[in-house]
């Protein structure tokens, strides 16, 4: 496990586990910003009905979370993603931007996921892990799903086979 990322001659915050980065970012939200953002998220709405679909755009995401916190006035939003940071953050940019936008307008200076001035945002609010685990640091987001197929064949193959 290193300390950090390296990208292109930039540091970017952020431990690696194999292949395997974590990502957390802790940002203050506007007046009310909690409020609205419990409401876009709520399981009821058509945010989150769609959000898997969103999500699963970013083909090297693996998991991600919100956490609203003191007292409404702080977001965390934590992800671990595959390899590059700067494509990781690209993609936000490129597959899912209205989404993301949707989601941060919340946050108190969100200068937009299409803005020249995004990356060095989340740097300044990234937070780099005291410690980062994954069971799995080597098994890219592409890699489980591939094994999950083979198993789903070779379930129905030994379901045939036990009948």
């Amino acid at each position: 496990m290193s300390n950090s990322n390296v990208d292109q001659g930039n540091v970017r915050p952020g431990l690696k586990a194999g292949r395997l980065n974590e990502f957390t970012l802790i940002m203050k939200l506007k007046p009310g910003g909690a409020d609205r953002l419990r409401k876009k998220l709520a399981s009821d709405s058509k945010f989150a009905n769609q959000n898997q679909v969103f999500a699963d755009r970013i083909g090297t995401l693996h998991d991600l979370r919100f956490v609203i916190f003191d007292n409404d006035t702080r977001l965390l939003f934590a992800t671990t993603f595959d390899d590059d940071w700067d494509a990781y953050i690209n993609d936000f940019a490129t597959l899912i931007p209205d989404l993301i936008d949707l989601v941060f307008e919340v946050v108190e200076d969100y200068p937009g996921i299409k803005s020249p001035d995004i990356k060095d945002y989340i740097v300044k609010n990234q937070v780099t892990a005291t410690y980062f685990y994954s069971a799995y640091p080597n098994a890219s987001v592409r890699d489980i799903r591939k094994a999950m197929k083979v198993k789903s064949g070779l379930d129905v193959l030994l379901d045939a086979a036990s009948s």
